[in-house]
C-alpha cells in the first residue's frame, strides 16, 4: 500500500490519544447504542452510506462484541490478533478478514505500527457483488448470500491469506482510496470494485480459512 495512505491511516486519533493519556477501556458509547456491545451502523455510518472505512483503534483491547453490519478488516501493515467465536486468528500484513453479523469478536491491543482499516458495509451493498459472482456455488458466494440472510448463515468469518496476490492488493488499495476521496459515481465504483475483488478471491479458495457458527 502506498505510503501516503499508510501515513493517513497512522495518524493518532482523538480516541487513541485519550487511550495513550490513560483511558483503559473502550468507550462503548462511541460504537454502540444498547446495553449489549453491538457495533451500530447507525453510529458509525453516515446516513445514506452503504460502505465506509475507519482505521482500527490501536493501543487497547476490544472486548467481545458483534456488529449489525458486515465488517471487512484489511491489515495494511503489522498484525492484529482476533478471537472470533472462540477461534484465535492472527491477521498479518496484506491479509483480509470478513465477519458476518453473527460473529462475536474480541481484539487484542494493536501497536503503533499495526495499521488496519475496517470496512463497515451494509448488506445491501453486496447486491452488485452477488450479481457479478453469478450463480455458481462457492464458499465466497455462500458467504455473501449469508450476509443478506443473516439468520440462515452457516459461516461467521472468512480469513483470506492473500498478501502476495497483487490484483487483490491493488483492488483493496483502490477501495480505500476511493472511499477516502469525493469523486463522481463513487457508490457504483465501490460496488464494482468490491465485485472484482470477490471475483479475484474466487481464484484463491485454497487461501481461505472459514469459521462456522
Amino acid at each position: 500500500m502506498k505510503q501516503e495512505i499508510i501515513a493517513d491511516l497512522s495518524r493518532i486519533t482523538e480516541e487513541e490519544q485519550a487511550i495513550l493519556d490513560g483511558k483503559t477501556e473502550v468507550e462503548k458509547e462511541r460504537y454502540s447504542s444498547g446495553q449489549k456491545f453491538v457495533m451500530d451502523a447507525g453510529k458509525l455510518l453516515e446516513r445514506g452510506k452503504l460502505i465506509d472505512i475507519r482505521p482500527h483503534t490501536r493501543f487497547i483491547r476490544f472486548p467481545a462484541h458483534s456488529h449489525n453490519y458486515v465488517e471487512m478488516i484489511y491489515m495494511c501493515q503489522g498484525s492484529t490478533v482476533h478471537t472470533i467465536n472462540g477461534d484465535r486468528i492472527e491477521l498479518k500484513t496484506g491479509e483480509l478478514l470478513i465477519l458476518n453479523q453473527n460473529a462475536v469478536q474480541e481484539i487484542e491491543p494493536a501497536g503503533r505500527d499495526d495499521i488496519a482499516v475496517n470496512f463497515l458495509i451494509l448488506p445491501e451493498f453486496f447486491d452488485q457483488t452477488l450479481a457479478m459472482l453469478g450463480s455458481e456455488q462457492s464458499m465466497l458466494r455462500d458467504f455473501v448470500v449469508g450476509c443478506l440472510q443473516t439468520a440462515d448463515s452457516p459461516l461467521s468469518y472468512l480469513h483470506f491469506k492473500v498478501s502476495d496476490v497483487l490484483p487483490v492488493q491493488n483492488l483493496l488499495e483502490n477501495l480505500v482510496w476511493t472511499i477516502f476521496h469525493e469523486i463522481q459515481n463513487k457508490r457504483l465504483m465501490n460496488q464494482i470494485t468490491m465485485g472484482l475483488l470477490f471475483l479475484q478471491l474466487l481464484n484463491y479458495t485454497d487461501r481461505i480459512e472459514a469459521g462456522h457458527t
